[in-house]
């Protein structure tokens, strides 16, 4: 009997082991573990695909699997990859491509991970909705119609546990994914991150079963009877800024555009009136044209630091709780671009933020949900964190920062995730598309009641 097989008898046993391995553990009732491969290992895109599949799937085993989630460099061609998992993992998998990963092993640029959930407790229906730029809502419903489907031929039903959703989508149309997801299933837990390209000409693609899509959305609908935590946040600060948005594009256009377009705030156009309040804030005037030097998204306020993510937008949820809308880019004629819808009639305000605070919230943020969930055992933690955050942090080599202290917490528990080009999550009842969020997804080993 190979150590596996054993560590799987006393598994049975209900004792509760962690493997003094990397990135696995096992508990009584849920056994995580992941694995990754990187380019320097001078291999083919479907060759380390398929070895981390396996090495995860090996640490883990493969009794009772429940869901697998692969997280992929984007240079790495996306159709090689999905071939090289399905190759050892059939499925049910999920997952993208990325603007880089992140492991409780480091974070990498040119890596393919695996992580595998395994646990009698916890059931996936995968399903895909394609065509976003056509009908984003259609995409959602027709995604968790066919999860739906997935989770039955498995013998489950939403009522038999705790139901959330995994999502992972094209750049545009998340909010319109998220509405046709509820039409269909009610407004259940949604969390992820949408697929990255690090704003290349390459497409972002989604992974499921197999396949890989470009311009869709993948979704995991999750029928688990373990505890788990959803937590959103990011760091930016209020600035008394305000201003009232008072035209913008209907959100049917983030469909196709992957950007939405404020035209006015307080009737005016809104690159005047941000440049105002960026002009109050640093003591000095602040030109439109100037503005235009350090867009679009890509150079992120350029040496100087102006605009950028030193100063995203924020809109505060009926809560009362204010989340960033960062700029894209400011337009010939005035208008915005941002990366978040932003209804008319809503109410906006200059933020502001530093390393310092955004690294602070981030750490603040898991350390509260370890303390909380402690007694749970958590087995494994995803990590959907912006790919703003990553460029703004990474201008001022903070980002390793952010996870040493991030890891403090954490500790042996396997830590998998992407930087994302936006995130998906759920914050006091509410599901909604965001960006400039760490956004996690906390899994434990104890039983809901």
């Amino acid at each position: 009997m190979g150590m596996f097989d054993r560590l799987r008898e006393k598994l049975r046993k209900r004792q509760v082991i962690e493997i003094p391995a990397e990135g696995v553990v096992f508990g009584k009732n849920v056994r995580t573990g992941f694995a990754y491969r990187r380019t320097t290992e001078g291999m083919s895109a479907f060759d380390l695909a398929k070895d981390a599949a396996a090495e995860a799937l090996k640490k883990v085993g493969q009794e009772d699997f429940s869901i697998a989630m692969v997280y992929s460099a984007y240079e790495f061609p996306p159709k090689e990859v999905a071939a090289g998992v399905s190759a050892a993992i059939p499925g049910p998998w999920i997952g993208c491509t990325t603007v880089g990963e992140i492991t409780s092993a480091g974070l990498f640029e040119d890596s393919i991970v695996v992580a595998v959930i395994s646990s009698p407790h916890i059931k996936v229906g995968v399903g895909v909705g394609q065509s976003i730029s056509e009908d984003d809502e259609a995409a959602g419903r027709i995604a968790i119609e066919m999860a739906l489907e997935s989770l039955k031929n498995k013998g489950k039903t939403m009522k038999e546990g705790e139901n959330f959703v995994l999502v992972h989508g094209s750049v545009g149309g998340e909010e319109g994914v998220i509405r046709g997801l509820q039409e269909v299933v009610g407004n259940i837990p949604v969390v992820g991150g949408t697929a990255g390209n690090a704003l290349t000409e390459n497409p972002a693609y989604v992974f499921a079963n197999g396949k890989a899509y470009t311009n869709a959305a993948v979704v995991g609908l999750v029928s688990s009877k373990v505890v788990t935590a959803i937590d959103s946040g990011h760091g930016w600060k209020p600035t008394g800024k305000i201003g009232l948005v008072t035209k913008t594009d209907p959100p049917e256009i983030r469909r196709t555009t992957g950007t939405h377009i404020v035209y006015t705030i307080d009737n005016r156009p809104a690159a005047e009136w941000y440049a105002e309040k960026i002009s109050e804030l640093k003591g000095s005037e602040i030109t439109v044209e100037t503005l235009k030097q350090y867009y679009p998204f890509v150079t992120f306020g350029g040496a100087s630091g102006l605009g950028g993510t030193g100063n995203p937008c924020g809109v505060k949820d009926p809560q009362g709780r204010i989340w960033a809308r960062d700029i894209h880019g400011i337009n010939a004629d005035g208008s915005i671009d941002f990366w978040s819808y932003i209804p008319e009639g809503t109410g906006i305000e200059v933020l502001t933020g530093t390393p310092e605070t955004l690294i602070d919230r981030s750490e603040a943020s898991v350390k509260e949900l370890f303390n909380k969930y402690k007694k749970f055992n958590p087995v494994i933690m995803f990590d959907y964190n912006c790919c703003g955050r990553k460029m703004y942090l990474g201008k001022v080599n903070k980002l390793e920062e952010e996870y040493s202290k991030i890891r403090k917490y954490t500790k042996e528990k396997p830590l998998v995730g992407f930087y994302s080009m936006g995130e998906q999550a759920c914050y006091a009842g509410l599901n909604f598309h965001c960006n400039l969020t760490t956004t996690r997804l906390l899994i434990t080993d104890t039983l809901t009641t």
